[in-house]
């Protein structure tokens, strides 16, 4: 896959979606080239479903807004200064007594200018689509929509953009981008790689250290089969990931490429870090939409985007942190 020899590419249709968790960051993220937000709160009375019962897949404090009062505003803000914003309401499935309390918060956020919400659950789509028909819905990527049948089935539910899973390749994105024409699509770009395929994984990130479960030392032992060199591989990787930094995740090198494939946006992860990482995770990217929209030399592109994450990291490339390996060449 590489750059048209002549043709600069359109990359200014790929906004990039960054994280907010504070009334106080909203201004700073969008002047540094956030072209939507996305967030989330705690539900009123919602404490009573305990920890494991997570709104948004983040159970610690400074992943979510202080209050329901901080973060109307924050949507008005945000609104007010021509900027989408999303409210997370991501987690795999909701009880039934959840759902009022859930109906209930995003009304309040319609009314001071939500622009959407990203969810995962079939059921609450359904009912959020019917009573607020004026908002978009984006399926998350615990949706775990990994091909074109997934994406249409959650289409005709409602959706109206889709968060591809991390672990697809860029042409496999390609594919379903292409067979889905009605449904915009957003890819991951910058930190919070993981090993696990996130819409199947049962693990809870509940740690109040904010370590999961991906970065704890643990071993894999064959229960039953043979002890090929395959599963010796699975097993080594496996081990690889305690020694790793997921908060390197990176896919810069792959913006020429998702650029052609017609994503819509690059999302940022980040709920729960300081503002100064999100100021400089936004710079990083925003610098490389630009240099990659000015050439037509992947391989010139390729250099300075690998360049530039280690300078913003300081580490060098790793398979395990690269969003799309297909483009590792080892560095």
């Amino acid at each position: 896959m590489g750059l048209a020899q002549g043709k600069r590419l359109e990359t200014q249709v790929m906004k990039l979606i960054s994280p907010v968790d504070k009334l106080n960051e909203v201004d700073p993220l969008i002047k540094a080239g956030a072209g939507e937000l996305y967030g989330g709160v705690m539900p009123p009375d919602w404490e009573k479903y305990g920890l494991l019962a997570s709104v948004n897949q983040r159970t610690f404090a400074g992943a979510q807004f202080e209050s329901l009062e901080s973060f109307l505003e924050g949507i008005a803000a945000s609104k007010g200064s021509g900027v989408p914003f999303f409210l997370t309401l991501n987690s795999p499935f909701y009880t039934d007594d959840q759902h009022p309390l859930l109906a209930d918060l995003v009304a309040r956020a319609a009314e001071a200018g939500l622009a959407g919400v990203i969810l995962a659950d079939p059921g609450l789509l359904r009912s959020l689509r019917a009573d607020f028909p004026r908002l978009q819905f984006h399926a998350s990527t615990l949706a775990h929509l990994g091909n074109a049948g997934a994406v249409r089935f959650y289409r005709r539910l409602g959706i109206d953009r889709a968060i591809l899973p991390r672990h697809l390749s860029v042409e496999e994105m390609a594919r379903v981008v292409a067979a889905v024409p009605d449904v915009g699509f957003d890819a991951f770009l910058l930190v919070g790689k993981c090993p696990n395929t996130e819409g199947l994984c049962t693990f809870h990130h509940s740690s109040p250290d904010k370590i999961w479960p991906c970065e704890i030392p643990y071993k894999i032992n064959v229960v039953d089969g043979d002890n090929s060199d395959s599963i010796e591989h699975v097993v080594a990787r496996q081990a690889s990931w305690s020694r790793s930094n997921r908060r390197h995740g990176c896919g810069l090198c792959a913006i020429p490429h998702l650029a052609r494939a017609g994503l819509t946006g690059l999302k940022l992860v980040g709920r729960g870090a300081p503002l100064a990482m999100k100021l400089a995770n936004l710079a990083l990217a925003r610098d490389c939409l630009d240099l990659a929209a000015g050439s037509d030399d992947f391989s010139a592109y390729r250099r300075q985007a690998v360049a530039a994450h280690a300078r913003r990291f300081g580490s060098p490339c790793s398979p395990n942190v690269c969003y799309y390996p297909e483009f590792y060449l080892g560095e």
